[in-house]
């Protein structure tokens, strides 16, 4: 079950959003891929909409940095490197830590016992082996630190780069054979720290889950074909 956009939602939706959102879930899931060429024709055939709203929907995603725009003036899907997603990681670390940090001084009994439910349902869905369902729980995990924390301004910034997470992730999963974990005990790990309200031990632990993200997505990255040997990735510091 596909759950990156809510589609249930009764309001009339525009030419242009149409083309927007299906772009955009195209883009993330990798049915469009990296450096891919986009022809506007083809595009406006297949989504079913005019070239306005299609071209008004494509400069959303060059802002979102989703679409490049090149010398030529043609369009194709951004890039993937090691160079971006440590950058990314990077900065989702220092902002996850400010986050389980403050989750774990607010969090209540109910808070912990929702938490404990969700990585339940994490620890499940490895075996399942569904995608879908492992990102969904995963990022359900996160959003519920987000909301705990009550730090609006990392809530505003991470939410910037969740579209270049899910990504990222999307190629961890997809990409076969690529040595992923199976990383609910790191969730569960995080957990036990907030429940304990050991603060530095939350946030020590949720590095070291971000540490562990990043080199997957770098080894993924490394053994699929968009892998430029130019690159270069750091430790998460």
């Amino acid at each position: 079950m596909n759950r990156l956009f809510n589609q249930s939602s009764p309001r009339r939706i525009s030419a242009k959003d149409l083309a927007y959102f299906e772009l955009k879930q195209k883009i993330l899931e990798g049915i469009l891929a990296p450096d891919e060429v986009l022809v506007e024709e083809e595009l406006s055939q297949e989504l079913g909409v005019s070239r306005t709203p299609l071209r008004e929907a494509l400069q959303i995603l060059v802002f979102e940095n989703l679409i490049e725009r090149q010398s030529n003036g043609r369009l194709k899907v951004a890039s993937m490197s090691i160079k971006e997603v440590e950058e990314i990681f990077n900065v989702r670390s220092k902002l996850e830590e400010i986050a389980v940090e403050q989750a774990t001084e607010n969090a209540t009994e109910d808070d912990m016992n929702h938490l404990t439910n969700i990585v339940y349902m994490i620890k499940q869905t490895y075996g399942d082996g569904k995608i879908d369902d492992l990102l969904y729980y995963g990022n359900k995990f996160h959003n519920y630190i987000y909301d705990l924390s009550e730090n609006r301004t990392v809530k505003n910034i991470i939410s910037q780069l969740n579209d270049h997470i899910y990504r990222y992730k999307r190629i961890i999963f997809n990409e076969k054979n690529c040595g992923v974990m199976d990383d609910s005990e790191e969730h569960e790990l995080i957990l036990e720290r907030i429940v304990q309200r050991d603060k530095a031990g939350a946030k020590s632990a949720m590095k070291k889950h971000i540490q562990n993200s990043l080199k997957d997505a770098v080894h993924a990255i490394k053994k699929s074909k968009y892998y430029d040997e130019n690159d270069q990735v750091d430790e998460v510091q």
